[in-house]
């Protein structure tokens, strides 16, 4: 599978009901070959913006070409797997950079080429942005040093790049679960990701403005959170205990619930609860799937169990959330089912 990636100089209609630039670039993301078309979702949030995102069991490793030419500045979340890639700009050599869950990153690399690399089956889950240069510069005046004078307004490459990783915080995951599980659908759906799309850019020029760094010697202990979350959210029927986890990542439990708080908010025990029931949520109401079966798919061995975890959380019963056939905005617990504030 190959992603193909440009930025296409496109003029808008002065009678467009959108507001939008007067002159703008068209991102054009095409995915060719393999299973790309039916993993990764691309959405045209407005003229200038698309969204991708994933939500997908993998049957094996996975390997992804892509290509870009003139550059969108964009916006990636890595929720889950962990994901090699390597990159070649211009002369210069290869560069390879992994991914753990927990990643954030925000770049621009025009004339690139590289593989992306999913280093294990299980679900692929992630959201990414990706703003022309033209629309990004309008929307976002004030920037940080780092992003000033990339490209020129046009979206021309002045021969800078950027790539910055870094963990992301609990409000930024909060959003992303929000994007993960939104009610809507059609216009509404398209304004509530547009707004999610600034909120998701706004939190990163804040933590580039501050400066935000990970002491080196708490990177290690973080990095086997992240990896300890990924470990639940892969196998939420059958998760491991938190002494099996603790131990599988390398790391006691005590420490492991501590860089949990810090991560996501709270200990590993309620993240993983508010996580089964948030994808329950959503089964219930994206899915034919029976009460019984959903139960069993986010590790409750029975479905009274199931009920009255899921009443607790939400006030409702699952058969009431089922039979609630409008459309309502999701309850604190779901927009929020990794954190306790």
């Amino acid at each position: 599978m190959i992603r193909y990636t440009t930025v296409k100089e496109k003029r808008q209609n002065a009678s467009n009901s959108v507001k939008t630039p007067s002159s703008t670039g068209e991102v054009d993301i095409a995915h060719e070959g393999g299973p790309g078309g039916s993993i990764f979702k691309t959405m045209s949030i407005r003229p200038g913006i698309k969204m991708i995102f994933a939500d997908h069991e993998v049957g094996q490793r996975l390997e992804m070409d892509y290509e870009i030419d003139l550059a969108p500045i964009s916006l990636s979340y890595a929720m889950s797997q962990r994901i090699r890639s390597t990159m070649t700009s211009g002369p210069r050599g290869k560069t390879v950079i992994e991914r753990s869950p927990g990643d954030s990153v925000l770049a621009y690399l025009p004339k690139t080429r590289g593989t992306n690399q999913i280093l294990s089956k299980g679900r692929l889950l992630g959201v990414s942005f990706h703003f022309s240069p033209q629309v990004f510069y309008e929307l976002f005046t004030d920037l940080p040093g780092c992003l000033k004078g990339l490209c020129s307004v046009s979206g021309t490459p002045k021969g800078q790049r950027f790539y910055q990783q870094s963990r992301f915080d609990k409000e930024t995951l909060l959003v992303l679960k929000q994007i993960l599980v939104c009610p809507y659908e059609g216009e509404i759906q398209r304004l509530y990701f547009e707004s999610k799309a600034l909120e998701l850019v706004a939190l990163k020029l804040a933590e580039l403005e501050q400066g935000h760094r990970v002491p080196d010697s708490n990177r290690r202990d973080l990095d086997r959170a992240r990896e300890a979350y990924h470990i639940l959210l892969s196998d939420l029927d059958h998760p491991p205990s938190l002494i099996d986890l603790s131990r599988r990542v390398g790391i006691n439990r005590n420490k492991l619930n501590q860089e949990f708080k810090a991560l996501y908010g709270d200990t590993v025990f309620n993240v993983l609860r508010n996580a089964r029931l948030s994808e329950a949520w959503s089964l219930l109401k994206q899915s034919d799937k029976s009460l019984s079966e959903i139960a069993f798919s986010v590790g409750y061995n029975n479905q009274s169990n199931f009920t009255t975890a899921f009443r607790k959380e939400f006030g409702k019963t699952p058969k009431e959330v089922r039979q609630d056939v409008a459309v309502e905005p999701l309850p604190p617990h779901v927009r929020k089912p990794a954190l306790a504030r």
